[in-house]
C-alpha cells in the first residue's frame, strides 16, 4: 500500500515540476534569447522485495536547455558583421551626401572658379570681373574648409561613438563576470542555472553588436569572453576594463586601450565599435587625405603659373593662394628633443598619403602605416641635406633617441588653411611677365584657364577633376559596398537567427500539448494517491 502511495506522490512532485517547467516556457515565449527548457523524467530505483523487484515511482533528473552552440556562435557572428557593415553604411552615406551635393560639394564650387578665370581672360583689365575671381577663389578656399570641418566634425563623432561603446563594453564585461560567479556557485552545488545562462548569452550577443568577441565555455559554468587578437575581456569572475586614450601622434584622435596596457584599437573588428573605426581609417582619413591633396594641389599649380606673370601695375605675381605650413606630430613616447621642419619640395609627387618617420639604429627610416611599406629616403637631414622623399622635404633640429618617431602628413592641413592671398584685384598677374601687351594682355590668365585640363596629380597623370571624381567614387564605391554588404548580412543574420530559433525558441502548440499531458499525468497520480488512501483507511477500518 505504501509502494502505491510512494508512487503516486512521486509522480504528483514530477509532474508539478514539469508543469511548472512547461508554464515558464509558456510565459517567456516572447521573452527574447529566452531558450526553452525541456525536463528529464527517470524511473526511481527499485524497491528489492524478496524475488520481486517491484518500481517506486518516477522522479525528474534534469530541466535543459535547447541549446544549439553553433547556431549561437552564427547568430553572435552575424549580428558583430551585419552592425560593422551598417555603421559604415551610415557614416559613408554622410559623407557621400556631403562631397556629392550638387550646390555645397567640391566640384560646382570649382567649376564657379574656373568659370571666372575664364571671365576674367576675355577682359583682364576689368576690376569687376577680377573682384568676380576673388570672390570666386574665395569661395572655392571656404568650400575646402567646410568640408573639412565637416570631415573634423564626423571625427569628433566618431570619438564619441567610441567612448559610449566603450562604456557599454564594461558594463556589458561586468555582467558576464557577475553571472559566471552566480553560474559557478550553482554548478558547484549541482544545480542548472538555465534561466542565468540565457542571460549571460543575451549579454554576449549585446556585445557582438558593438564589437566582435569570442567565447571559451569552462568547466565550472563560466564563460570567458576574447576580443581583438584574443585579449581577454572576462577571466571567470574578472572583468577587464577597457579606457579611450588618444593616439600617440594625435591625441584628439581617439583609441582604445586595456586599462594598464597597449593600444588594441587595430584589433577590434565587428560592431557598431568595429564598423565606427574602420570607416574612420579605412573611409575618413584617406577622404580627408584626398582632400587636402587637391587643396594643395590646386594652391601650387596655380601659385607657380601666377607667379610667371605680371599684374596691372607691372609688378610680377606672387601666390594667389595660401597653406599653412606642415605640422609634423612627435610621438608621446619619444624620448629624444628632436624637431622636424617639412615643406613640400615637389608637389607632383605627394601622394596625399601619411607617414611615420622613425629614428632606427641604422638612421631614419620612413614608413606608409596604411600599407606598411618603407619609403626610400635620401638625405641626411641637415639644412643643407634634408631628408627627401614622396614630394617633401625635412630637417630634423636636435638629437632623436633611437625608436623617436614623428607622424608627417605632408597635405593634412591644407584643406583647413587654405586661402586666397590676395586681396587687391589689380595684384592679379593675368599678363605675360615681359610687359610688352598693356593692360589688355591675358596670356598668364590663359595659361591659368588651362591649369583645368593640366594633369597635376599622382605624378602627372590626373587633373584636378579627376581627383575630385576619384575621391567622390572611392567614398561611393565604399557606400555602395557597405550597403551591399549590410544587406547580405542582414540576411545571414535572420537566417542564424531562424535557426537558433528553431532549436531553442518556444513553440505554443508543442508546451500546450505538454501542458496538456503533463496535467494529465499529474492528475492521474493524483487519483492513484486517493486510491492509496482510501484502500489504506479500508485496510485500518478492517483491524477495528
Amino acid at each position: 500500500m505504501t509502494d502505491m502511495l510512494g508512487s503516486a506522490l512521486s509522480g504528483l512532485t514530477a509532474y508539478q515540476r514539469a508543469l511548472s517547467t512547461t508554464s515558464n516556457n509558456i510565459a517567456n515565449a516572447n521573452t527574447e534569447g529566452f531558450s526553452r527548457q525541456t525536463v528529464s523524467l527517470t524511473s526511481r530505483m527499485p524497491e528489492q522485495r524478496g524475488p520481486l523487484t517491484l518500481g517506486s515511482g518516477v522522479q525528474l533528473s534534469s530541466v535543459q536547455r535547447a541549446y544549439d552552440q553553433y547556431a549561437v556562435s552564427q547568430q553572435r557572428s552575424t549580428t558583430a558583421s551585419y552592425n560593422q557593415q551598417q555603421t559604415i553604411h551610415s557614416l559613408s552615406s554622410r559623407l557621400d551626401n556631403l562631397l556629392s551635393d550638387s550646390e555645397q560639394g567640391l566640384s560646382p564650387a570649382l567649376s564657379k572658379f574656373y568659370d571666372s578665370i575664364q571671365a576674367a581672360s576675355t577682359d583682364p583689365s576689368s576690376l569687376a570681373a577680377r573682384r568676380e575671381l576673388l570672390a570666386n577663389g574665395s569661395s572655392l578656399a571656404a568650400r575646402f574648409q567646410g568640408i573639412e570641418s565637416e570631415f573634423s566634425g564626423i571625427n569628433e563623432e566618431i570619438n564619441t561613438r567610441i567612448s559610449a561603446s566603450v562604456n557599454e563594453v564594461n558594463g556589458l564585461s561586468k555582467r558576464i563576470a557577475e553571472l559566471n560567479l552566480t553560474i559557478s556557485r550553482t554548478v558547484g552545488q549541482g544545480g542548472k542555472p538555465n534561466d542565468l545562462m540565457d542571460q549571460r548569452d543575451a549579454a554576449v550577443l549585446e556585445l557582438n553588436k558593438i564589437v566582435r568577441v569570442s567565447t571559451l565555455e569552462q568547466k565550472d559554468g563560466s564563460m570567458s569572453v576574447f576580443v581583438g587578437n584574443g585579449q581577454p575581456l572576462v577571466l571567470g569572475t574578472q572583468p577587464s576594463t577597457l579606457v579611450v586614450t588618444g593616439n600617440r601622434f594625435d591625441p584628439t584622435r581617439a583609441e582604445v586601450s586595456f586599462a594598464g596596457q597597449g593600444e588594441i584599437s587595430g584589433a577590434l573588428e565587428g560592431g557598431t565599435l568595429g564598423g565606427a573605426m574602420a570607416f574612420r581609417d579605412d573611409v575618413l582619413t584617406p577622404a580627408r587625405n584626398q582632400l587636402g591633396l587637391l587643396a594643395n594641389q590646386m594652391a601650387s599649380a596655380f601659385n607657380d603659373q601666377h607667379k610667371l606673370g605680371t599684374d596691372l601695375r607691372g609688378d610680377v605675381g606672387g601666390d594667389f593662394f595660401s597653406i599653412g605650413a606642415i605640422e609634423p606630430r612627435a610621438s608621446s613616447s619619444n624620448s629624444g628633443n628632436a624637431a622636424l621642419a617639412v615643406e613640400i619640395s615637389g608637389s607632383l609627387n605627394l601622394t596625399g598619403d601619411a607617414y611615420i618617420l622613425r629614428q632606427t639604429d641604422a638612421g631614419w627610416q620612413l614608413r606608409n602605416p596604411a600599407s606598411n611599406q618603407v619609403i626610400s629616403l635620401t638625405g641626411t637631414g641637415t639644412a643643407g641635406d634634408p631628408l627627401t622623399a614622396q614630394g617633401f622635404s625635412v630637417v630634423v633640429s636636435g638629437t632623436a633617441a633611437t625608436n623617436d618617431e614623428f607622424l608627417i602628413s605632408p597635405t593634412g592641413m591644407s584643406a583647413k588653411t587654405i586661402s586666397v592671398a590676395i586681396t587687391d584685384p589689380a595684384k592679379i598677374a593675368a599678363a605675360g611677365n615681359d610687359g610688352t601687351e598693356g593692360p589688355g594682355d591675358n596670356r598668364n590668365m590663359l595659361a591659368m584657364v588651362g591649369i583645368e585640363s593640366k594633369k597635376i596629380l599622382t605624378n602627372g597623370s590626373a587633373t584636378l577633376g579627376d581627383g575630385v571624381q576619384g575621391m567622390l567614387g572611392k567614398v561611393a564605391a565604399t557606400t555602395r559596398s557597405a550597403q551591399v554588404g549590410a544587406s547580405a548580412q542582414e540576411t545571414l543574420l535572420a537566417q542564424a537567427t531562424a535557426r537558433r530559433d528553431e532549436v531553442s525558441g518556444v513553440n505554443l502548440d508543442e508546451e500546450a500539448a505538454n501542458l496538456l499531458r503533463f496535467q494529465q499525468a499529474y492528475q492521474a497520480s493524483a487519483q492513484v494517491a486517493s486510491v492509496a488512501n482510501s484502500l489504506f483507511q479500508t485496510m485500518i477500518n478492517a483491524f477495528r
